[in-house]
């Protein structure tokens, strides 16, 4: 049967027009041996922890949906922050629960408040809810500007606050006491998302006993090692969980994914291991940076390093794929039209990154 709807007027007359209108989450991704460019841990899940994922995988009936409350997930991540089961919501990735929240709580023309540069999906999401969004820039040296922050977060209509702490892609940080400060004043709703938590040591965890208005995100993308098997969970007051859950996708987590969680958490050791060993990599990154005329490495506190080129950006990015390595060009972040992320990897990663950035650097006028 011949088509004859024409596809752009069916787009025009269906699609939202702010969704017509935005850039989606886009990725450069070419081929390169050495893959520095989206924050991932450069270690695996151990294969004997994998293989006893399988195993009660295999022991399991795949025809059947996972369990609607991962009942003993939640009570397990509960125990490791000393939490009750209630104050945890599990996801398909902490983003997926940040868009959660985004459902539950902000519609059109109320107010998000951001502070940037930052993680792009929030404005993506504040976009899809046709949200009002505030932007508050970071101070110099990329720092949280927290009197703007507090400002911003008590004006009428403002139903979310959303702080990455260690921010990505700036690795800056916002301590609890600064946080606690946006909340107190806050109209609405305060998220932390705290993915890259265990390279800095520093939540705002123990806020949630005094705020019923702040709300934590982690993941097992990064320190955790698990970024293929998508898992990610919030913390908040149980009665605010309750309503997130509402909107969230009923078995939004898959049976592997879950069982893998249970494992995974048992090895606070292991991470805190290979934690420790990515910061010390950063921190002699960061001091060979430094040591490479016409770079600006900036402190993290997180698993990158956000740096400054005083030359072309795409050239030096271009130059370090011919290499054969792939870091982030976040040149087109507010601020950072100079700036460029490399993920903390393995020893040797980051010493084939290096010595790539001497040769682009020393060839790139």
């Amino acid at each position: 049967m011949k088509n004859t709807h024409n596809s752009k007027i069916i787009i025009h007359n269906s699609i939202k027009s702010a969704i017509q209108a935005m850039h989606g989450y886009t990725l450069v991704q070419p081929a390169c041996p050495v893959k520095l460019n989206q924050n991932e841990c450069p270690f695996d899940v151990p294969d004997e922890i994998k293989r006893e994922v399988l195993d009660e995988a295999m022991g399991r009936n795949w025809g059947r949906y996972p369990d609607f409350v991962p009942t003993e997930v939640k009570t397990r991540l509960g125990e490791r922050h000393g939490l009750g089961p209630d104050h945890i919501l599990v996801g398909n990735g902490s983003n997926e629960l940040i868009q959660a929240t985004f459902l539950a709580a902000a519609g059109r023309g109320d107010r998000v408040v951001l502070s940037v540069p930052t993680f792009t999906v929030y404005a993506l999401m504040n976009t899809v809810m046709e949200g009002d969004l505030c932007q508050v820039l970071l101070k110099e040296g990329l720092t949280f500007d927290v009197d703007r922050l507090a400002e911003e977060a008590a004006k009428p209509r403002t139903k979310l606050v959303i702080l990455c702490s260690p921010n990505n892609p700036t690795g800056s940080m916002i301590t609890p006491e600064e946080v606690a400060r946006i909340a107190t004043t806050a109209s609405g709703l305060v998220v932390v998302d705290e993915a890259y938590f265990e390279f800095c040591g520093v939540s705002s965890i123990g806020l949630l006993e005094h705020f019923s208005n702040v709300i934590i995100t982690r993941t097992f993308s990064k320190a955790l090692g698990a970024a293929g098997l998508r898992l990610g969970y919030l913390m908040a007051h149980p009665d605010l969980v309750q309503e997130i859950e509402k909107v969230k996708l009923p078995y939004n987590v898959n049976l592997i994914s879950l069982i893998a969680a249970k494992r995974i958490i048992q090895e606070q050791a292991l991470i805190e291991e290979r934690s420790a060993f990515i910061c010390s990599e950063r921190q002699r990154v960061f001091d060979q940076l430094e040591a490479i005329s016409g770079i600006r490495p900036y402190p993290s506190y997180a698993n990158f390093i956000l740096f400054e080129v005083d030359r072309s950006v795409h050239a030096i990015f271009q130059g370090l794929i011919e290499q054969g390595v792939l870091i982030r060009d976040v040149s087109r972040y507010p601020m950072l039209d100079k700036a460029m992320r490399v993920t903390i990897g393995a020893r040797e990663e980051n010493e084939a990154f290096l010595e790539a950035l001497r040769e682009v650097v020393r060839i790139v006028e």
